[in-house]
């Protein structure tokens, strides 16, 4: 990837609350014992999208971040190994520059796979406001991650044939930790009951309630327990404050690619003059390979050149070209002395960069304090993003002394910012009934959040709406924002919307609506969707009977560990008498089902009766596997 308008940044608020245990009914397959493998990464190009295919030894659940500094999304597969590590594929096509691949852990290996994005130009730290696609869908072993523009601009981005910086616009918090069948799809938010569900144990069982987990490039946060309180915290290193505001990295960056053909013979004759400036920007016009032939030798031989004068914006962008490699190979102790040098002069920017290789251990030894040290440095110089993590460390009692009121403290100051990450975490602390149950302040954050377009604060106000629980019951203004996120294709607002049509709330109840907005959700993985759909489907609701259909649709949602699935599929499927691989699959999902789902227990026996003895031995094997695959995870992950 180039360096993009946006570099290096990770949300620390990973593991802000930690997942509980998964069980079969409450949330999805955890990992096993055995570790799965990623035998294959390859990249399909559309004409305005891309498709990743991941393809598994068995289908593993990712944590799924979206992550700034460089944009890009990264998906960890905990308990999966990696076939072929240190794999990149360049791919330049649409909203995509890169797809590389990292293995981290050695006792408890992850699989990561980062899908390196453009960056949406951004002047200022407001919210990058891109609307990028991002669908994912599983078939047998194989995750697809399809991404295309939705509509939104195009990001500038610093980049290159390695990987990263750019500038440090406001980030966008993921979506949701939930992703495709037959992996678990953790609701939005915790708060304490079924969020997306619609509101009826007849017509769906209870939605998992694990949090939504703000991923980062496994920062800091990665522990269930906080570090023990620390008696004192070493005064940050000033970010030194000049008369005039020098440009970033970021900004020049951004010149660079704006550059046309009659601004470079003044701006060459800059360059002879010795302007670090002019060297700067030409540098990174070489990189960006817009206007120029890319040539990162060259952009390296300037930006030297700049940042051997105490240039700023060239001694961050050295940082950058020596931690991921941009005409020269990785360099971490010259980027940590780059960086060093250009946040001792001003740059927020370096700071960011420098606690994040801190707390990830990039190149250095992982250190928590120096994190924290660096974070407060720009905090207080006022970056958002550095007021984010450094909340989260404060909340997690990483590298300082775990302290709530510091955490909201920062995170106030992140969110007035426009920080949609901050604001989030805001509401979801208020919505948590150890902190009170603020449900009116939480109201508060997820409206700033979703009136500037936020669909996930636009699901989540949703979510409380349709909450009798919550005690703020009001399904007309549910339905409006289900909509709303609906409307830019967020799958949980589709299926909450489809929801409200099915059951009639806040709407009339009208079959076609309810299938209209379930069917795309469904598609793109929603378990819950897949399930209600499938319902539909067998009964006929909004459509003809159509049992393939249904079936096709409670599989997934069977796979997941829907009981209700499970038992209507295993029925299903027993119906065909004469499919001896049918009747095998029916008795497996009745069996699985039959815990939750009285009725499954005896249809199961009855079933029983008519298999061979190998097809009640194969039955068998195969609830022994999805069982497996699908332990409970530690409580403390």
């Amino acid at each position: 990837m180039r360096i993009d308008s946006a570099v290096s940044l990770m949300l620390l608020l990973v593991g802000l609350a930690a997942p509980p245990a998964i069980s079969q009914d409450t949330a999805g397959p955890g990992s096993g014992n055995s570790h799965s493998v990623v035998s294959a990464i390859s990249v399909a190009e559309h004409a305005d999208s891309v498709d990743v295919e991941v393809t598994f030894s068995e289908l593993v659940q990712p944590e799924v971040s979206r992550l700034e500094h460089p944009d890009r999304l990264v998906f960890d597969f905990p308990g999966c190994e990696l076939a072929s590590p240190g794999q990149r594929l360049v791919v330049n096509h649409g909203p995509v520059l890169a797809v590389s691949t990292t293995a981290l852990g050695v006792a408890s290996p992850i699989a990561r796979v980062v899908i390196e994005l453009r960056s949406a130009q951004s002047g200022g730290r407001a919210i990058a406001a891109n609307k990028l696609g991002v669908n994912l869908s599983s078939i047998g072993n194989n995750l697809i991650i399809e991404l295309g523009a939705n509509g939104g601009t195009q990001r500038s981005a610093l980049s290159s044939a390695g990987n990263k910086p750019a500038a440090n616009s406001q980030p966008l918090a993921p979506k949701s930790a939930e992703v495709v069948p037959p992996m678990p799809s953790a609701p939005p938010v915790v708060l304490g009951s079924d969020r997306t569900a619609p509101k009826s144990a007849e017509v769906v069982p209870p939605m998992p309630t694990a949090p939504l987990v703000l991923k980062s490039d496994r920062v800091a946060l990665e522990s269930a327990t906080a570090a023990p309180p620390m008696p004192s915290v070493p005064p940050p290193p000033r970010i030194a404050s000049t008369a005039t505001v020098q440009p970033t990295a970021y900004a020049l960056l951004d010149k660079a690619r704006a550059l046309t053909v009659s601004d470079l013979e003044p701006l060459e004759a800059k360059v002879q003059a010795g302007d670090p400036e002019s060297e700067t920007t030409l540098g990174l016009a070489y990189h960006a390979g817009k206007l120029l032939k890319m040539d990162d030798a060259e952009a390296l031989r300037l930006l030297r050149r700049a940042a051997n004068r105490g240039f700023v914006a060239a001694e961050e962008a050295m940082g950058i070209f020596c931690q991921w490699g941009f005409g020269m190979s990785p360099d971490k102790a010259q980027a940590v002395s780059w960086y060093t040098k250009a946040a001792q002069h001003g740059s927020r920017e370096a700071a960011n960069d420098l606690a994040l290789m801190y707390s990830t251990g990039d190149g250095v030894p992982k250190d928590a304090a120096k994190a924290a040290t660096w974070f407060r440095s720009a905090a207080e110089a006022g970056d958002a993003t550095a007021q984010l993590n450094l909340a989260a460390l404060y909340r997690r009692g990483e590298g300082l002394p775990q302290d709530d009121t510091q955490a909201t403290l920062w995170l106030t100051k992140s969110a007035d910012q426009g920080s949609l990450a901050a604001m989030l975490e805001l509401a979801r602390w208020d919505l948590r009934a150890e902190h009170g149950s603020n449900i009116d302040d939480a109201i508060v954050w997820l409206k700033k959040a979703a009136a500037l377009g936020d669909a996930t604060a636009q699901v989540e106000l949703g979510d409380i709406f349709v909450d009798k629980k919550l005690g703020r019951l009001n399904y007309s203004q549910a339905v409006d924002w289900y909509r709303k996120a609906a409307a830019q294709g967020q799958r949980e607002g589709q299926f909450g919307l489809g929801a409200r049509y099915l059951l009639g709330q806040g709407v009339r109840r009208d079959f076609g609506e309810a299938r209209r907005w379930l069917t795309p959700a469904a598609n793109r993985g929603h378990p819950y969707a897949q399930f209600l759909l499938a319902k539909m489907f067998e009964a006929g609701e909004g459509g003809p009977v159509d049992a393939a259909s249904a079936a096709k649709y409670y599989e997934p949602a069977a796979n997941y560990g829907i009981a209700e699935a499970q038992y209507r599929l295993g029925r299903l499927l027993a119906s065909d008498r004469s499919n001896g691989t049918s009747l095998v699959s029916a008795y497996k999902w009745l069996v699985l089902a039959q815990d939750a789902v009285k009725e499954s227990s005896t249809t199961a026996q009855e079933l029983r009766k008519s298999l061979t003895p190998p097809q009640l031995a194969q039955a068998e094997h195969e609830i022994g596997e999805w069982r497996t695959a699908h332990l409970p995870r530690p409580s403390g992950r």
